[in-house]
């Protein structure tokens, strides 16, 4: 399964730009989306259903990775955990930390 995830802080914010993003280039993902805060990733009830349900093999599609957590020790432990269930995660604006390519790097001890 595929799932894009979209946050905005405010409720004075946009989130569509995020939504296009994402639908252009994975027109199938299921989209989840909220407004909250980036500072904390405790009381994002949306993202917290979306981590309860996602399997070995899905994706997670973020616009940004500042959308997943905007604390880096916070965001590397989420993707860390996420990584080891063996599920992938995709980040539009910083493709250079996909898991796929965390994954690639591994295998050839770089």
């Amino acid at each position: 399964m595929i799932y894009g995830y979209c946050r905005i802080s405010t409720n004075k914010q946009n989130i569509e730009r995020q939504i296009r993003n994402i639908l252009k280039f994975y027109p199938q993902a299921e989209m989840w989306q909220e407004t909250y805060t980036g500072t904390k990733t405790d009381g994002r009830k949306k993202f917290e259903q979306l981590l309860k349900i996602i399997k070995s093999g899905d994706t997670v599609i973020f616009d940004s990775v500042s959308r997943m957590s905007r604390n880096a020790e916070v965001g590397f432990q989420i993707y860390q955990e996420l990584y080891e269930k063996g599920i992938e995660l995709v980040f539009l604006k910083e493709p250079h930390i996909n898991t796929a390519t965390y994954k690639k790097a591994l295998s050839n001890n770089i």
